[in-house]
């Protein structure tokens, strides 16, 4: 009898673990339909769209690429200090690149795009309330 319930519980674990992830695709796929329907509405903004495209991605690019500059030097010193005792000076600009695209480059550019955004968006309903 014993193994009759650990046998049911398993296997009523494993019913909600398929229910779990059958209902995720079907809220996935409902949004993704919900998606594709308002984006090809007759009235779908595109300019406001493009516009706040420019607002948030291209005037935020100074801000990250003067992140990624002062950020780069920093690594740059430290790794060739740390790097000068064992020789291997020449490998600094690969590690610091490497660094900066793979690890540090997306982390930085979103903490500048979301805090330049984040900031502009609240001075922008600051000024609507007013």
């Amino acid at each position: 009898m014993n193994s009759e319930a650990a046998l049911q519980r398993s296997v009523s674990r494993l019913g909600d673990r398929v229910i779990g992830v059958v209902e995720g695709f079907g809220e996935f796929t409902l949004l993704a339909v919900r998606t594709v329907r308002a984006s090809t509405r007759p009235r779908f903004p595109w300019r406001t769209t493009f516009q706040q495209f420019e607002v948030i991605a291209v005037r935020s690019t100074p801000i990250v690429a003067l992140t990624a500059l002062f950020t780069g030097m920093v690594l740059a010193l430290q790794t060739a200090f740390a790097l000068s005792r064992f020789g291997a000076k020449p490998y600094v600009g690969s590690i610091v690149g490497l660094a900066i695209v793979r690890e540090l480059g997306p982390v930085l550019a979103a903490l500048m795009v979301g805090g330049r955004v984040g900031a502009g968006i609240a001075s922008e309903l600051g000024s609507m309330a007013v």
